[in-house]
């Protein structure tokens, strides 16, 4: 795959939700640092063999027109209560898809809001890594903070309430 991806030194991937940087390539192994967090990962490399690249889930970052587009069809569009009933927060993340990261904060936003704000244990767990996973890939993409990258991700949710109100 990641001769399929035409990788070079330098390049982001994502990897479990994970940002990461091609540090090295070699004639059987690719090297990976974190992207983000550079100073709490005190020089974690991952080393996977090109053989093995298939079954490791590594991908290219989303581009720009691609975040736009999914913020638009999933975090943008209202949802109806039947269509996320049927979420299930253990498996939302172990895709390495940002479309389904998306979907995952929208469900859980929209369950947050119903609450009254508040989203219990494993759930909160989730849509707190699903934003991490999301700002860090909008914020890598843009070149912009994970903060402001956060906030694009809130404003557009904010949007959908918006919409929702509407109805």
């Amino acid at each position: 795959m990641a001769q399929t991806l035409n990788l070079a030194i330098g390049d982001l991937v994502v990897r479990s939700g994970k940002i990461l940087k091609v540090s090295q390539i070699k004639k059987n192994t690719i090297n990976l640092k974190p992207f983000f967090h550079i100073k709490t990962s005190n020089g974690l490399t991952f080393t996977l063999l090109l053989a093995n690249i298939n079954d490791s889930h590594i991908r290219r970052l989303a581009s720009k027109n691609k975040i736009e587009k999914l913020l638009n069809l999933i975090i943008k569009k209202p949802i109806a209560k039947k269509d996320y009933s049927v979420f299930d927060a253990k498996t939302a993340l172990n895709d390495n898809q940002l479309a389904k990261t998306f979907r995952t904060i929208k469900i859980l936003w929209l369950e947050k809001k119903e609450k009254s704000g508040i989203l219990q244990g494993l759930k909160l767990t989730v849509f707190r890594q699903a934003m991490i996973q999301a700002s860090e890939e909008i914020a890598a993409t843009n070149k912009i903070s994970i903060g402001k990258a956060e906030s694009t991700i809130l404003s557009a949710l904010n949007f959908c309430q918006k919409k929702l109100n509407k109805i």
